[in-house]
């Protein structure tokens, strides 16, 4: 059908289109239009001047210069159509969010900074908003009382199953934590796994078993907490990013970790019996502290008094023979004084302590009465009491 037959008879006038346009203007009418499909050349900025006039330019050419009243209408209707089209790319960023945006399905950009921004509307492109500031919980072992976000590992006896693990002395502890993230990569997070939080869940519970597998129970009960918190920290970091999930774990935080319930009771009197252990050592150490000083101290004193008598009785020794040796120099001078002076000094040594009787020769006939059982010490002079007549 001849849309121009009105200016087919005029040479000079050159041939338009159905929109009025020259049909030479067609080689550059893809100047004046947007880029379709391949989004904005830039980071999403969004440029009113330049969309006005694109609207505006394009409304020039679909308005036709003549005809009735419905072609103008339609034309207006389309123009109307496509200016709400292409407001609807119109998207807005938060400051705590990065948007995502996809061409046809595959990834173009990520914007990170606030602000209002633009996309080809749909279906050429879409952006998927992404909260990327805000700390997220998980929970393993219990299911928190406002979990509208927790999912927990999914096993055969629910929660609590998931919270028993074998220590590594092979004992089973029942452990609650919390692990808290948020999403460091908006692209990552989204599409380099396919269920992110699912996949944190599952990290966050291997690697805890693993931890607890290489930690007996009596330290995971009392002083290791801190250490066991920073390695599942340290190892659930490393997969993540092994995985590219685009997630951060900020601290994972124990909850509880207690022997299981159906098991208490034997724990608690193994726990007593092993303070009572410790009881007992520490009374024996304590007796050993006491005991060993105070005896290496009688040894010592005994070794001493040992020397001491020792030297005592050697130089005890030495003065005698000494002694003698000068008794016996001194004999080879004067036998008949040395001999009565060693007998005197023999005798003053034997009568020291002695009872004396001392008898007089004068009454020889009388016989003498001795008073042996008066005298205790001293010197006793004796009398007579009956004439030998």
């Amino acid at each position: 059908m001849a849309w121009n037959d009105d200016h087919q008879d005029k040479g000079d006038s050159p041939r338009k289109n159905p929109w009025g346009k020259p049909e030479d203007d067609r080689q550059n009418d893809h100047h004046d239009r947007p880029n379709w499909g391949r989004g904005p050349q830039d980071d999403g900025e969004i440029n009113f001047d330049q969309m006005l006039k694109t609207i505006r330019k394009n409304l020039d050419g679909m308005l036709p210069h003549s005809g009735g009243s419905i072609g103008r209408i339609a034309a207006l209707i389309i123009a109307v159509a496509a200016a709400l089209w292409l407001l609807s790319g119109i998207y807005l960023i938060q400051p705590n969010e990065n948007g995502v945006v996809l061409t046809f399905g595959e990834y173009t950009r990520t914007d990170e900074t606030p602000g209002i921004k633009w996309k080809v509307p749909w279906p050429i492109q879409s952006v998927r908003i992404v909260d990327v500031t805000t700390e997220r919980r998980i929970h393993i072992g219990f299911v928190a009382p406002n979990a509208n976000s927790t999912k927990l590992v999914s096993s055969s006896g629910g929660a609590h199953q998931e919270s028993l693990m074998l220590t590594g002395d092979e004992n089973i502890v029942d452990i609650n934590f919390v692990v808290l993230w948020r999403v460091a990569s908006a692209k990552d997070f989204l599409y380099s796994i396919r269920e992110p939080e699912d996949t944190i869940n599952l990290v966050a519970a291997s690697t805890m078993r693993e931890i607890i597998g290489q930690t007996n129970i009596q330290p995971a009960l009392t002083d290791a907490r801190t250490k066991i918190q920073s390695d599942a920290k340290t190892l659930m970091q490393k997969l993540l990013d092994e995985y590219h999930a685009g997630v951060t774990i900020n601290n994972v935080q124990l909850q509880k970790v207690d022997p299981p319930a159906a098991v208490v009771d034997a724990f608690n009197e193994v726990q007593r019996a092993r303070q009572k252990k410790e009881e007992l050592k520490n009374l024996a150490e304590s007796y050993r502290n006491d005991i060993i000083p105070r005896a290496k101290g009688d040894s010592e004193k005994m070794r001493q008094d040992a020397d001491a008598y020792r030297q005592e009785v050697v130089n005890r020794a030495t003065g005698d023979a000494k002694r003698f040796s000068d008794i016996y120099a001194a004999y080879k001078e004067s036998k008949d004084v040395t001999a009565e002076r060693m007998y005197l000094e023999t005798m003053e040594q034997v009568l020291k302590n002695a009872k004396t009787v001392v008898m007089s020769s004068k009454d020889s006939g009388v016989l003498p009465f001795l008073p042996l059982g008066d005298s205790k010490t001293g010197t006793v002079a004796a009398s007579s009491s009956v004439n030998s007549n």
